[in-house]
This record gives structure tokens, sequence and C-alpha cells, in this order.
């Protein structure tokens, strides 16, 4: 069932990531103040994107199952902790590289709603 729920967890994940960034106004956003890659068509990156919900939802099974945790809340409960890393690592992105703070927030976002749902999606599995 671990299995599974890594599966349906990647998948919402992704889900997530659809609709947050096709939202008019952070589209415009993103769009303004990104640059994509050169080489990587729309293909690849939703690609991209999927693989990185498996890994970070294989990452919060695999804690969970080594912490004996079970259920929604100890799954949202890792998830938010997890997602500390993504906003230290965009908050560097801020003060480091210059980051616009609006494009960061969306990006933190992002991984923030993903983490805990993901947890959320894993704890109904463990």
């Amino acid at each position: 069932m671990v299995v599974v729920g890594v599966v349906v967890a990647a998948i919402v994940s992704f889900v997530i990531s659809a609709v947050l960034y096709a939202t008019p106004p952070v589209a415009e956003l993103v769009s303004r103040t990104s640059t994509p890659r050169p080489g990587f068509g729309l293909p690849v990156q939703m690609a991209f994107v999927l693989l990185r919900g498996l890994l970070a939802a294989a990452v919060l099974a695999i804690l969970l199952v080594a912490g004996d945790w079970h259920g929604v809340g100890a799954g949202a409960a890792l998830g938010a902790v997890v997602a500390i890393l993504p906003v230290t690592i965009l908050a560097g992105a801020i003060v480091h590289e210059n980051v616009p703070v609006p494009t960061a927030l969306v990006h933190m976002t992002d991984w923030v709603l993903k983490l805990v749902i993901s947890g959320v999606v894993l704890g109904l599995f463990i």
C-alpha cells in the first residue's frame, strides 16, 4: 500500500503544481520573472515535475514508515516539517541570487502545499 500511496501522492502533487502555475496571475508572474532553460520542452518539464513529486513522496513515506507514524495527522505534520527545507532554500535564493520575492513565494507555496498534502495522502495509506 505504501507504493500506491507514493504514486497517488505524486499525482496529487503534480495536479497541485499544474493548478497553481496555470492560475492566470501566477502564470503571468512566473513567465515575466523566470527564464526557461533552452532545450527542455513542456513534456520534459512535466515529466520532471512528476519525478520530483515521486521522489518527495518516497522520502515522506520512508520517514513515516521508519518513524512508525501512521495517519493523516502524522503525514501532514511531517510534510510541514519537511517543507522547511525548500522554504529555506528559496529564502536563500532571494537573499543571495536576487530572485524576485513574489516569484520565490510562488515556488515556496507550491512546495509547502505539495509536501503537506502529499503527507496527508500518504497518511491515508500508511
